[in-house]
C-alpha cells in the first residue's frame, strides 16, 4: 500500500511526503495544487490540517483524487468551523501556539463533504476527533470555560475514489 502525505510538514506519516515548505521533512517540495505524480499511483492520500491552508480547496482535492487509484482512500483532517472563535479571541490579542495566520478558510464538515463530492469522491464518512488529555493549557482553559468542546475542534473525513 503506497501512501502519500500531502502537506506533511515536520511529521511525515506516509511513504512519500510532499510539502510546499523547504523547512519540512518532505521527500518532495511542491505545490499540492499541482502534484508531480502520474494519475492513479497511490492507494491512500492523507492531509492532516492542510485543507484550511489552501487558497483553492477544490483544486487541492481534485489533485488528490487524480493521483489515487480506483477505490483508493483519502483521509482529510481539518479544523472545525467553530475554530472561528479563535478569530474572535485574536481581536483581543489572544493567540495559541497552534494558530496559523495563513488559514484561508475554516470548514464545517458538510462543506468538506460537498467539496469531496465535487472532486469525484464517494462513500464519504465523517468523525469528530477527541483531543488528547495532555494538550496546550490554553486550549484546556478554553474547553473549561465552555468556548470549545473536547470532541469538536477537529474532524476526520474519509472518502473513496470510485472511478
Amino acid at each position: 500500500m503506497l501512501v502519500l502525505d500531502v502537506g506533511c510538514g515536520k511529521r511525515k506519516l506516509g511513504d512519500i511526503g510532499i510539502d510546499y515548505s523547504r523547512d519540512s521533512e518532505a521527500d518532495i517540495i511542491a505545490d499540492a495544487h499541482y502534484l508531480p505524480f502520474k494519475d492513479e499511483c497511490f492507494d491512500k492520500v492523507i492531509s492532516i490540517t492542510v485543507l484550511e491552508h489552501s487558497p483553492n480547496p477544490l483544486n487541492f482535492l481534485k489533485e488528490q483524487y487524480r493521483v489515487l487509484k480506483k477505490g483508493g482512500e483519502i483521509e482529510v483532517v481539518t479544523d472545525n468551523a467553530q475554530y472561528y472563535r479563535w478569530s474572535v479571541l485574536k481581536l483581543f490579542g489572544v493567540k495559541h501556539e497552534n494558530y496559523h495566520e495563513d488559514h484561508y478558510m475554516i470548514f464545517f464538515p458538510k462543506n468538506v463533504v460537498r467539496l469531496l463530492r465535487s472532486a469525484g469522491f464517494l462513500k464519504i464518512s465523517c468523525q469528530y476527533l477527541r483531543l488528547p488529555r495532555k494538550m496546550d493549557c490554553f486550549i484546556i482553559s478554553m474547553i473549561r470555560i465552555g468556548l470549545f468542546r473536547r470532541d469538536s475542534l477537529f474532524y476526520r473525513i474519509r472518502a473513496r475514489a470510485i472511478k
